[in-house]
C-alpha cells in the first residue's frame, strides 16, 4: 500500500495538526468553515463539559443528534474521554428497536422519546454552543492526547436492520485503525496528502464515520452537505475523495454535470450494475470502487465491472453448503468470512452470535462462489429466493426489469398473505409520485405473469428504507397490510 497509514488517534492527529498547521481548514459546512485550531478548541471544551456531567472511561454513550458538526464534536470528546460511542437515530431510541438500550447516557441535541429510566440526558445545542468560549492554549491540547487502548472498546456499529431490530456489535480500537487502513488502501494515490472528504450522511453509517476520521488523521477537510448541493461542491475542486450509497450515485449521475472530475469515490450498499458504472465514469468521475462489505466484517472485496470481486488483504473467504460444509471452488454456496477487521460477535444477543458467528468465520446470508482463491463473485441472499404456494421466484432478474420500466424508480418482490390469508407475491413499485402509478398494470403484468399468475401490485411514493439506502421489508409489508379491507 502507498501512502501514510493511521497510527494517532484521531483525537492525538487533531491535537498534532492544531500545533503544527492551527490555520489549515479542517471543516467546511456551507458558509461557515472551521481550522484545525478551532476544532480542536471545540472539542476541548465539549470534553469539559462532558467530564463536568460524570462521562467517563468505559461508558457506552449513544449520540443522537442531526447536527452533523455537532455531533462529530460529542464523538470526539467522547474518544478523548475513553468512553464508547453508538451513533443513533431518533427512531431508534424507542421500541421495538431501541439501541439505545446499550447506552449508559444518550446526549440529544433534540427532544428524545423516553428509553430506560435513568439513561438519558438531553444536552440543547443551545447549552452545547454556549461552552464555546476563547480559544483554548497549547497547554489545553493534552487533553486530546491520551492514548487508547488498543484493545479497548471505542465504537458500537450497528448491522443494517433491513429484516428487523438492528444488532450490535463492538469496535476495538485496533480494529478501528486497521478499517482506516482498508478504506486508504485502493484511495491513498488519488486523495492527496490533505484530501477534501464530501460528507453527504449522518456518523451512525459506518463508512462515513471512519472516513471522517480518516480525513481528519491525515489534516485534511471535512466537507458537510447534502446530496442536492453534492454537484455543486464537487465543482468548486476542493473534494477529492467520496462516499455514495448506491442510490445517491444513480441520483448524482442523473443530475447535470459537466463531465468526469478527479476524485475517488467509494461505493457501497449494494451492487453497481454496468450500465451506472459506465454512467458514472462518464458523467461523474473514472475513479469508481465499488465494494462488497458487511458492517460485521467491514471490506471484503473490490468488485470490477464484471462484478468478480477481488478479496481485500487479510481478508479470507469460504464457500459452504447449508450443512456447512465446503465447497470447492466454482460451486455456489452460503459465505463464510474471516478477516482482521471482523467483529466476534453481537452485544446483548447470544442466539444471534452463536448462528452468524461460526468456528472463527462469520456466516453470512450472502451466496456466491470463488473462481479462484483470491475472488469473489456473489449472486444473492439466501433468504430472497421466493416461494409462492410451492413456485420458486428469483427475484433479481424481475426486479431488475420493473426497474427498466419508465415511471418506477425502484421496485421489490415479497411473499404476503393477502385478505383471505392465501399467500400471494407482492410487487412493491417505487414512484416518486402519490398517483403516480394507475398506468404501470399493463407494463408490470407482462413481466409478472412469467412467474405468477396472481400478484397484488402495491405503488408507494418512496419507499421505507434503513439509513443505508436499504429497503426496510417490514415496512413493505406493513404498507400492504394498510390497504387490505378493515386495516
Amino acid at each position: 500500500m502507498n501512502g501514510p497509514t493511521p497510527l494517532l488517534s484521531t483525537c492525538q492527529a487533531l491535537a498534532s495538526h492544531a500545533r503544527q498547521r492551527p490555520d489549515a481548514l479542517a471543516i467546511s459546512n456551507g458558509q461557515s468553515t472551521c481550522t484545525y485550531r478551532g476544532l480542536a478548541t471545540h472539542v476541548v471544551q465539549i470534553l469539559d463539559a462532558l467530564a463536568g456531567i460524570g462521562i467517563s472511561r468505559g461508558q457506552i454513550i449513544g449520540v443522537e443528534t442531526t447536527d452533523r458538526y455537532l455531533h462529530l464534536l460529542l464523538l470526539l470528546a467522547c474518544e478523548a474521554l475513553g468512553a464508547t460511542t453508538m451513533s443513533l437515530l431518533p427512531f431508534e431510541l424507542a421500541p421495538p428497536l431501541n439501541p439505545g438500550r446499550l447506552c449508559d447516557r444518550i446526549l440529544a441535541s433534540e427532544a428524545t422519546p423516553e428509553p430506560a429510566a435513568g439513561k438519558t440526558f438531553v444536552m440543547t445545542r443551545d447549552w452545547l454552543v454556549k461552552t464555546f468560549t476563547a480559544t483554548v492554549g497549547d497547554h489545553r491540547l493534552e487533553a486530546l492526547e491520551v492514548t487508547p487502548d488498543p484493545d479497548g472498546l471505542v465504537r458500537l456499529i450497528k448491522s443494517s436492520g433491513t429484516t428487523g431490530r438492528p444488532k450490535v456489535m463492538g469496535m476495538t480500537f485496533r480494529v478501528q485503525q486497521r478499517t482506516l487502513r482498508n478504506n486508504l488502501l485502493y484511495a491513498a494515490d488519488h486523495i492527496g496528502a490533505h484530501p477534501g472528504y464530501l460528507c453527504l450522511y449522518h456518523f451512525s453509517i459506518r463508512g462515513c464515520h471512519t472516513r471522517a476520521w480518516l480525513t481528519l488523521q491525515l489534516g485534511g477537510t471535512i466537507h458537510f452537505a447534502a446530496l442536492e448541493t453534492a454537484r455543486n461542491v464537487i465543482a468548486t475542486g476542493s473534494i477529492t475523495y467520496a462516499l455514495l450509497l448506491t442510490g445517491d450515485l444513480e441520483k448524482l449521475v442523473g443530475l447535470a454535470g459537466h463531465g468526469p472530475v478527479n476524485i475517488h469515490i467509494d461505493v457501497i450498499g449494494a451492487a453497481v450494475s454496468p450500465r451506472l458504472r459506465r454512467d458514472a465514469e462518464r458523467t461523474l468521475s473514472k475513479r469508481l470502487l465499488v465494494s462488497y462489505g458487511t458492517n460485521e466484517v467491514h471490506h471484503v472485496a473490490v468488485v470490477d465491472a464484471n462484478m468478480v470481486g477481488v478479496l481485500f488483504p487479510h481478508v479470507r473467504v469460504m464457500i459452504v453448503d447449508p450443512a456447512g460444509n465446503p465447497l470447492p471452488f466454482g460451486e455456489t454456496g452460503l459465505i463464510r468470512i474471516q478477516s482482521d477487521t471482523m467483529a466476534t460477535g453481537y452485544l446483548d444477543a447470544p442466539e444471534q452470535t452463536a448462528a452468524a458467528f461460526v468456528g472463527g468465520w462469520y456466516q453470512t446470508n450472502d451466496l456466491g462462489h470463488q473462481p479462484s482463491p483470491t475472488e469473489l463473485v456473489v449472486s444473492g441472499r439466501t433468504d430472497d429466493m421466493l416461494n409462492v404456494g410451492g413456485l420458486k421466484i428469483p427475484p433479481g432478474p424481475v426486479i431488475e426489469q420493473l426497474k427498466a420500466i419508465d415511471g418506477i424508480l425502484d421496485a421489490t418482490i415479497a411473499t404476503v398473505r393477502d385478505a383471505s390469508g392465501c399467500e400471494v407475491l407482492l410487487v412493491a413499485v417505487e414512484t416518486g409520485l402519490d398517483d403516480g402509478a394507475s398506468d404501470l398494470g399493463p407494463l408490470v403484468s407482462p413481466i409478472i405473469r412469467h412467474y405468477a399468475s396472481i400478484y397484488q401490485l402495491l405503488p408507494l411514493r418512496v419507499f421505507p428504507r434503513t439509513e443505508t439506502g436499504k429497503i426496510r421489508r417490514e415496512g413493505i409489508e406493513e404498507a400492504y397490510r394498510r390497504t387490505l379491507p378493515g386495516h
